[in-house]
């Protein structure tokens, strides 16, 4: 492990995010860390944690896809959309479900999908986190937010359940699509488990467990070098020197194919150095990293 890396947690159920992470800083006793993509503490799964110079690079790994495996219980919803709320039971019978009728209507979510915050999410509005609001019994509009859902796999069907996979944009509440496809199969749905298991080209086999987790220089298991979260973005290697007029704030001639471009900056020993743009050869820096 270096000082900048990118950490992949299997989250445990049962606690936040944020106390995950805390736990990740006191067991590696580190101060610089932040999350990417927080899960609900009724979710388990992946929780990438940036860790020191890593942090500058967050915004391109959460823009990538997220995927979830879902357990959907029919026939019941709740106040929170999960099997935590108050649970409401449904009068109607569970319809009978077929997967090619489930595949039908399910298609309807893939592409752009606009969805509103659930009341128990931490949106905040008028300076205020939702879940406070609902917390009091007051709900609040919620104004409604484009996700993209590329799309949801049926992995099992039983008369109460239904268990998929949804991989999606950042910013999708899981809850709130499960309840709107028990809107579109006419019955009442909650989420009953969920599991984040993968976000971009990282699975589940690349994870560590939180518990797993020690205080060792030497163990690589579940760390990944910072290189990997912008392994999308273009890369130009700089020599030594034109690295140390890029650290004085300048730009630099460089002769590239790239151009209007938001670019990865290496150094002679391919080492990532920063983030830049490019625009008719001229390399123009935007935010530098220190080198462990």
């Amino acid at each position: 492990m270096t000082k900048s890396s990118l950490l992949l947690i299997d989250k445990p159920k049962g606690i936040s995010s944020n106390n995950a992470l805390s736990q990740v800083k006191k067991k590696l006793k580190i101060k610089k860390a932040g999350i990417i993509g927080i899960l609900d503490p009724l979710a388990t799964g992946m929780l990438p944690i940036v860790i020191g110079e890593a942090t500058k690079l967050s915004r391109f790994m959460e823009n990538s896809i997220k995927y979830y495996r879902v357990k959907i219980r029919l026939g019941v919803k709740s106040n929170t959309g999960d099997n935590e709320g108050t649970l409401v039971f449904d009068k109607r019978k569970i319809p009978s479900l077929t997967l090619q009728d489930c595949k039908k209507k399910l298609r309807k979510f893939h592409g752009v999908y606009f969805q509103k915050p659930p009341m128990f999410s931490s949106v905040k509005i008028q300076g205020k986190k939702l879940y406070q609001y609902a917390r009091q019994g007051v709900e609040i509009e919620r104004p409604e937010r484009k996700t993209f859902i590329h799309d949801i796999k049926i992995i099992d069907i039983n008369s109460n359940t239904l268990d998929v996979e949804v991989s999606c944009s950042k910013g999708t509440y899981i809850r709130t699509l499960v309840e709107d496809i028990g809107y579109i199969l006419n019955i009442y749905t909650l989420t009953d488990d969920l599991r984040r298991i993968g976000v971009g080209h990282f699975k589940e086999k690349n994870m560590v467990q939180l518990g797993d987790l020690a205080l060792d220089t030497n163990s690589t298991t579940g760390f990944y070098d910072i290189a990997e979260m912008v392994n999308n973005i273009p890369v130009i290697e700089v020599s030594d020197g034109n690295e140390a007029t890029l650290r004085q704030g300048s730009e630099i001639s460089f002769e590239s194919s790239l151009d209007s471009e938001e670019i990865i900056i290496k150094n002679s020993s391919q080492r990532i150095i920063g983030i830049g743009f490019i625009r008719d050869n001229i390399v123009f820096p935007k935010r530098l990293l220190k080198i462990d």
